[in-house]
């Protein structure tokens, strides 16, 4: 997920100024102002998800959504020719970055214990990484003013971001049923004791 994000992640900060440029409606200094509102609404989505998501402990939902969202955002940037629906697609394409935000807190409720948090931080961050490989090379400047190559290749990397999230949030909720019925549901409030994996079966349940 980390890896399909970072794709869309590391592509959109370095060619949204030119892609909107391109439209054919903006110079280049109104181009680097008007990217600024996308982002805007991206900063408040990112702290409303992060809040919505804890209350419901629903991580995988949250993640699918803003992915979905991205995907539809690119597909407008890759098919459409009018400046509307175009800078309309910016808006949607950068809820690639709350998705980012989401899959990194998930990373900490999927892991039980202090090293395991840090060690599939580690991992998630080095694999992660090698999106931006990808990403950066997406929009050749040939491929201009459309430029519908890169734009597909978010999108493909958005929709798998959107399954491999629908598809972990399944597991772990299956996982949770799975010690429900061995150990009994979990009282609110319950005490986890992480002394043993056995004790951590017993009490402890994952946010999906």
């Amino acid at each position: 997920m980390n890896f399909c994000n970072n794709v869309s992640f590391a592509s959109l900060p370095l060619f949204l100024p030119t892609i909107v440029s391109e439209m054919g409606s903006f110079i280049e200094v109104q181009s680097n102002g008007i990217t600024a509102p996308p982002y805007l609404l991206c900063f408040i989505l990112i702290i409303v998800a992060s809040i919505v998501s804890d209350r419901l402990r629903l991580r995988g939902p949250c993640c699918a959504l803003f992915a979905i969202l991205a995907a539809i955002g690119f597909i407008l940037l890759g098919t459409t020719t009018s400046v509307g629906p175009r800078y309309f697609g910016t808006f949607l394409a950068v809820m690639t970055f709350v998705n980012i935000w989401i899959t990194l807190i998930w990373n900490s409720d999927t892991n039980s214990t202090g090293s395991k948090k840090a060690g599939g931080l580690w991992i998630m961050m080095t694999v992660g990484q090698c999106g931006p490989l990808l990403g950066t090379n997406v929009f050749p400047e040939e491929d201009g003013p459309y430029y519908r190559k890169g734009e597909w290749i978010c999108c493909a990397f958005s929709l798998l971001s959107a399954a491999a999230a629908s598809l972990l949030s399944f597991l772990l909720w299956r996982e949770n049923r799975r010690r429900d019925r061995i150990y009994g549901p979990v009282r609110e409030g319950q005490q986890v004791d992480m002394s043993s994996a056995e004790s951590q079966g017993a009490g402890l349940r994952y946010i999906i």
